[in-house]
């Protein structure tokens, strides 16, 4: 009888297996304070696949061994100038549960940052963060070369926060006189909220020219008891006030009561003072750029007097509600602002 010639079984057959292929992507806030807190996101991938029937493997959605388990993602911390990452230091872990093959999954968290490491960057400098997948390797994969990101710099900054306004809703064309309905966004990018200060108070302010000085009023006044930073603001780019979507968790809304705005002079502006008084200490600067100061921001021109133009901030007969002001709310799940003063003046 002829003997049969031995044979070995190749890994990716019916009667082999395949194995997992975790990776992982991440981004940070921009700025944050050593010893507050930085909110990163992560993007874990499962690359690996059935390349062919497994036994275990035939009805769709069955288990595969090409799924990943239950893991975690570990967040270094690097200083700037690091060729390597024996310097870093951990900053937190995320858990993250199994990942089915040929999936991509996002996970957020928020970690303490300690305080300043020897070596690290100082205020004005840049620390690197970075990510680490399956870092005790509990998880068998075909490739353990890519569990590591690649690095996500974080600007140190000061532990203060830093207001302004970002967004105000009006009618496009407003008269002397008008009843509108204001829509105010205030913007937090320091690198700790607001509460840390106090109080936020925020104007709708009225002035005879493009300053916030002598012949100003004080259309209304609200406050917001605390904006987050944006050190909780995770995102590979910044966009703010009403060019967003979704509102950032460093963002706060104001939806204000109807407001009637100052009858004379014929023409003058109205835009957004927030603290008005100076009373809540901020960054001046963040690493070597100087971060310009609210004052008077977001300015609409009003006037001259149109007869015969209904008011610009309600609604006119025939379109349903008489009374709905303009515009709408933004966005009614983000923060709303208490107001505590409302005083339409009439004298400049």
């Amino acid at each position: 009888m002829e003997r049969l010639e031995g044979r070995e079984l190749m890994a990716y057959t019916p009667l082999g297996y395949s194995l997992p292929d975790l990776t992982v992507q991440g981004f940070t806030a921009p700025t944050a304070a050593w010893g507050s807190p930085l909110t990163v996101t992560v993007d874990v991938k499962n690359t690996g696949s059935s390349t062919l029937i497994e036994p275990l493997a035939l009805q769709p959605g069955a288990t595969s061994t090409s799924d990943a388990g239950p893991t975690q993602v570990v967040v270094y911390a690097t200083p700037q100038n690091g060729r390597s990452t024996r310097r870093a230091v951990q900053i937190g872990v995320i858990d993250i549960p199994g990942i089915p093959q040929n999936d991509v999954q996002q996970f957020t968290g928020t970690f303490q940052l300690p305080s300043r490491p020897p070596g690290f960057a100082k205020e004005g400098g840049v620390i690197n963060v970075f990510f680490q997948v399956n870092p005790t390797r509990n998880i068998l994969e075909s490739d353990f070369t890519n569990n590591n990101s690649r690095k996500s710099p974080v600007l140190i900054a000061a532990p203060l926060p830093k207001v302004a306004a970002v967004g105000l809703a009006l009618p496009p064309t407003l008269q002397p006189g008008d009843t509108i309905q204001p829509n105010i966004q205030v913007a937090n990018f320091g690198t700790v909220d607001t509460s840390t200060q106090g109080p936020i108070t925020v104007a709708l302010v009225a002035s005879v020219d493009r300053k916030f000085g002598p012949g100003s009023s004080v259309i209304a006044l609200y406050t917001l008891d605390n904006i987050s930073g944006i050190d909780t603001v995770p995102s590979t780019s910044q966009a703010f006030g009403q060019s967003t979507i979704n509102t950032p968790n460093n963002v706060a809304t104001i939806i204000g009561n109807a407001v009637t705005l100052p009858d004379r002079p014929r023409n003058y502006y109205i835009g957004v003072v927030v603290d008005p008084s100076n009373s809540i200490k901020q960054l001046g600067k963040i690493g070597r750029h100087r971060v310009r100061t609210s004052g008077f921001s977001l300015i609409h021109k009003v006037g001259p007097p149109i007869a015969g133009l209904p008011p610009a901030g309600v609604v006119v007969p025939g379109n349903g509600d008489n009374n709905q002001p303009f515009p709408f709310p933004l966005n009614p799940n983000t923060k709303v602002g208490n107001p505590i003063f409302t005083d339409p003046p009439s004298i400049f």
